[in-house]
């Protein structure tokens, strides 16, 4: 569930509605009713407690994730050669990134199969938490047990863990989207680097503890191929955050990336004294317009229908045909352009009759139809690439212009 806060990026319309958005997404709790965002040996996780904070029973540790985690299909992407183009890459992430009661993940990573793409799921960690176990959270500066998206649907959990499962043994990336979701002054904005710290290691316990939390999943088969040392990279709530306290905390988690700011179309530069790799939203220009909005979902809304998310069925026509068309225009720009990767974000929500959903699932078969030789990455595997390729070819690639079309 990110967010904008500035879009320092001239011509940039203002996301104008976003705390009418907020509102709308975040009072939805893990449902899974559409509306939601929702090597190989073998550590036990350790639940050392017998009651959650409100007294609700935990059940007894049993073997709940791979730790180390398995490994993963490997991916190849060519490095680029002096006077050469290199590789057009497009990077699709997910914020929330759980799967819901109508398989909206699962229809997803068939698509990625389709193109043979690697995504990047941004998991909100209390999709694994169930309300009973609500008190285990701590969050920074609020009350014990609060948050301001929903804990999880305790009959969801079991098929979240099989989804992540899939995901993970076809190449995709899990990152975190942290936990309680607060924004505006209250919220991360106003924390520490050790209150960022604390909210990861309770992402990072929930995710590895998740069988101890959830006494009501009873098939002991259930074992996730990975643990929480996967995770090196995150988008914040809202894109929120001082960002010194957040750079300071990531590194110190063994992060590799940061995906919380706006952007524009250029290769990716190093933050944080050159210990992240800063991989943001760029601004696209909205199809048939001259406004120039972020690459994210509820952004596009606030522009296309003002934030509202129930529209008639001819509005979402309309509003799926213009997102398709803002992403392949700025598709043919990189394309044919600076060849800079192309970062787009999504909630993988049900508004506008699901039009969001639809516009890029078609744009990710068609874009690979049209231009076969893109590819479309993790944010991992992109980190990956830029840190192996020769550091005179990288720095002439960031000496390029900003791409406008």
């Amino acid at each position: 569930m990110g967010g904008s806060k500035k879009v320092p990026v001239k011509g940039v319309a203002a996301v104008a509605g976003a705390v009418l958005l907020l509102v709308v997404a975040f009072t939805t709790p893990f449902s899974g009713d559409g509306q939601a965002e929702m090597q190989t040996a073998q550590a036990s996780a350790t639940v050392d407690v017998s009651t959650g904070g409100d007294g609700a029973a935990v059940a007894a540790a049993r073997v709940a994730v791979s730790s180390p985690p398995e490994g993963q299909p490997a991916v190849s992407i060519p490095q680029p050669t002096p006077g050469a183009q290199p590789v057009q890459t497009v990077v699709i992430s997910v914020d929330g990134g759980c799967e819901t009661a109508d398989g909206t993940i699962r229809k997803f990573l068939d698509t990625a199969k389709q193109v043979q793409g690697r995504f990047t799921f941004f998991m909100s960690g209390l999709c694994l938490l169930p309300d009973a176990q609500r008190m285990l959270y701590q969050p920074p500066g609020h009350l014990p047990g609060t948050s301001d998206i929903g804990f999880a649907t305790p009959e969801l959990v079991d098929q979240r863990i099989r989804v992540f499962t899939d995901m993970w043994r076809e190449g995709h990336e899990v990152g975190t989207h942290f936990l309680g979701h607060f924004c505006g002054g209250s919220g991360v904005d106003s924390w520490s680097s050790e209150d960022w710290r604390s909210e990861i290691s309770q992402a990072r316990t929930f995710l590895d503890q998740w069988a101890g939390n959830n006494p009501q999943v009873t098939d002991t088969s259930l074992t996730l191929p990975f643990d929480s040392s996967v995770i090196v990279g995150d988008r914040t709530p809202c894109l929120e955050g001082q960002r010194q306290a957040m750079w300071d905390a990531f590194t110190a988690e063994g992060f590799r990336y940061e995906a919380s700011d706006p952007g524009t179309l250029v290769w990716p530069k190093k933050v944080a004294g050159g210990r992240l790799w800063q991989f943001p939203l760029p601004a696209l220009k909205l199809g048939g317009t001259d406004k120039w909005v972020l690459s994210m979902d509820y952004n596009l809304l606030v522009n296309q229908t003002g934030g509202a998310t129930d529209v008639d069925p001819a509005e979402c026509d309309q509003v799926a045909q213009q997102t398709y068309e803002t992403f392949m225009n700025a598709l043919d720009g990189v394309y044919n352009g600076n060849r800079a990767p192309l970062f787009l974000g999504t909630h993988l929500n049900s508004w506008a009759c699901g039009a969001y959903i639809t516009a890029l699932e078609r744009f990710i078969v068609d874009a690979k139809a049209k231009y076969p030789d893109i590819m479309f990455v993790s944010n991992r595997d992109l980190a990956d690439w830029l840190d192996a390729m020769d550091p005179a070819e990288l720095k002439s690639l960031q000496k390029l212009e900003e791409q406008r079309y």
